[in-house]
């Protein structure tokens, strides 16, 4: 087989490859079949920038949805109302796009841990302009968040969100005895 139609070959199968219409192992296998071993070094860094930038998307995502929540909280005079429904909207969206990229991407954890993170400042939003500062409602709102996520990372096997559960269930309970 010649060099050119070697060369269509591979770029129709990067194609299949980037539009996802086939699975990438059967590409990666292809690719390493027509191109004789030589382009896995390349597609390999290829893949690692790629995924280092969509990270870096992530990333940004995820700080500008946190900024905007402190922001829509702390320094606006927006209706309580308004002020919860931002954040339930930016808690859905983090966790559509966590549902989304799970079975996609390698990066999909960030996004469960900013909806993790904004239900946190969420919940005791709620519970701060509802109970009037009331110690045992912030203790059972903060019990419940640090429940959830161990819930959580015992489901999804998350061993960061175990990690966390536990670490806010310990420091809740001496905060409390204490």
């Amino acid at each position: 087989m010649d060099s050119s139609r070697k060369e269509v070959i591979i770029k129709e199968i990067m194609y299949w490859k980037d539009h996802k219409m086939l699975p990438d192992h059967y590409c990666d296998y292809l690719l390493a079949l027509y191109s004789e071993g030589e382009l896995n070094n390349e597609l390999s860094n290829v893949n690692k920038r790629k995924h280092g930038k969509k990270f870096g998307i992530f990333l940004f995502i995820l700080c500008l949805l946190v900024i905007i929540s402190f922001f829509v909280i702390y320094f606006t005079e927006l209706a309580f109302i308004l002020q919860t429904m931002i954040l339930t909207c930016f808690v859905v969206f983090l966790l559509i796009l966590g549902f989304y990229y799970s079975k996609k991407e390698f990066w999909y954890p960030i996004f469960y841990i900013g909806a993790a993170f904004l239900f946190l400042l969420l919940s005791v939003h709620i519970i701060d302009k509802e109970f009037n500062n009331n110690p045992l409602a912030l203790y059972t709102t903060l019990f419940f968040n640090c429940f959830i996520w161990l819930l959580t990372g015992w489901r999804l096997r998350l061993l960061y969100f175990v990690i966390s559960g536990v670490l806010g269930l310990l420091l809740l309970i001496i905060y409390i005895v204490i």
